[in-house]
C-alpha cells in the first residue's frame, strides 16, 4: 500500500518551502526540473470514490472524460520516433479501472514495452476501492505493477490541494517557476489536455480552461517553466501545507470551480468528453 503522508515527505515539503524562495533560487537555481525519465497518464477523469482535496478534481469537479486510444497511439510513436526510452510509465486518473477501453491501453503499452523497450517498468496506480475495481486489478496482464492506496470511504490525510499559495502572503516570495519534487518524483504529465510538466497541472488545467497543454511531447530543452509559474501557484503541493481531512478552498479555487461548473452545467452526470492529443 501506497502511504501519501509520512514524516520524511512533510520534512522535504517544508525544505522544499524554503529552497523554492527568489532569493534562494536565484543564488543556486531552481531545485527540480521536469522529468525526462519519468511519464504519467491520467487516462480518464472518472472516479468511485469523493475524496476531498483531490489534485485531480474528480470530487470538486466530476466529469467522465477518457482518454482516447489515438492519444496513447501517438505518444507511443512519439516515444520511438524521438529514441525516448522511458523508465517508468505510470497509469492513473480518477481511476484508471473506469476508462472502458483499459485493457486496450495496457496491450498498446506492453506491446511497446516488449518490442522497444524492456526495461520500462509499467505501473497502474489504482484506490484499490470497491468490488468493480478489483475485479479488474485481478485480470490485469502479466508485466503490469499495481500501485494501490487502498482508500475507502473513510477520508484519508491529503494536502489541502486547492489552497492556491497565489492567495497566501506566506507565499509572496515564492519563485513558483522553480516547481516541486513532484516533477522528478512522478514526471512528465499526459492528460486529455495535452503536456504538462506534471499530470497534477493538467488537472488544473481542465478546471481553470488555460488550454496550455502542449501537443507533443516536449523537446528536450523544454523545461516547461511557463507552465510551472502558471500552474505551481494555484497547487496545494507547491511548498509546505499539513496535511487534512476537511475539504479547504481558497478564493481562487472558488471562482474556478464555479466558472467550471456554469461552462459545464450538470457536470456530475457529464458524458464522454474525448480529445485526441496527436
Amino acid at each position: 500500500m501506497h502511504r501519501n503522508i509520512t514524516f520524511k515527505r512533510m520534512t522535504l515539503d517544508f525544505y522544499q518551502f524554503i529552497r523554492a524562495q527568489k532569493a534562494v533560487t536565484r543564488l543556486l537555481g531552481a531545485q527540480f526540473s521536469r522529468s525526462h525519465r519519468f511519464v504519467e497518464i491520467d487516462i480518464t477523469y472518472r472516479c468511485n470514490l469523493k475524496c476531498s482535496n483531490c489534485n485531480r478534481s474528480c470530487t470538486q469537479a466530476p466529469s467522465k472524460t477518457d482518454m482516447p486510444l489515438e492519444t496513447i497511439e501517438s505518444f507511443l510513436n512519439q516515444s520511438l520516433s524521438r529514441g525516448i526510452k522511458w523508465q517508468r510509465i505510470r497509469i492513473l486518473g480518477g481511476e484508471p479501472t473506469l476508462h472502458p477501453q483499459l485493457a486496450s491501453i495496457l496491450q498498446m503499452i506492453l506491446t511497446y514495452k516488449s518490442m522497444h523497450n524492456p526495461g520500462v517498468r509499467i505501473v497502474l496506480c489504482t484506490n484499490g476501492a470497491g468490488k468493480h475495481v478489483a475485479k479488474v486489478l485481478a485480470r490485469l496482464p502479466e508485466g503490469v505493477v499495481i500501485k494501490s492506496t487502498a482508500k475507502g470511504k473513510r477520508q484519508r490525510l491529503f494536502r489541502p490541494f486547492n489552497l492556491a499559495p497565489v492567495d497566501s502572503a506566506q507565499y509572496r516570495y515564492a519563485d513558483f517557476a522553480a516547481g516541486c519534487r513532484i516533477l522528478s518524483d512522478c514526471g512528465l504529465g499526459l492528460t486529455p489536455s495535452g503536456y504538462y510538466a506534471c499530470a497534477i497541472a493538467g488537472g488544473i488545467d481542465r478546471v481553470f480552461g488555460m488550454k496550455m497543454g502542449r501537443k507533443h511531447i516536449p523537446a528536450g530543452n523544454d523545461e516547461m517553466r511557463d507552465q510551472m509559474n502558471v500552474f505551481c501557484p494555484l497547487c496545494g503541493h507547491f511548498g509546505f501545507q499539513w496535511p487534512t481531512r476537511r475539504q479547504k478552498i481558497s478564493p481562487s479555487w472558488k471562482i474556478a470551480y464555479r466558472n467550471f461548473r456554469n461552462r459545464h452545467p450538470g457536470s456530475g452526470s457529464m458524458g464522454s468528453d474525448n480529445v485526441a492529443i496527436r
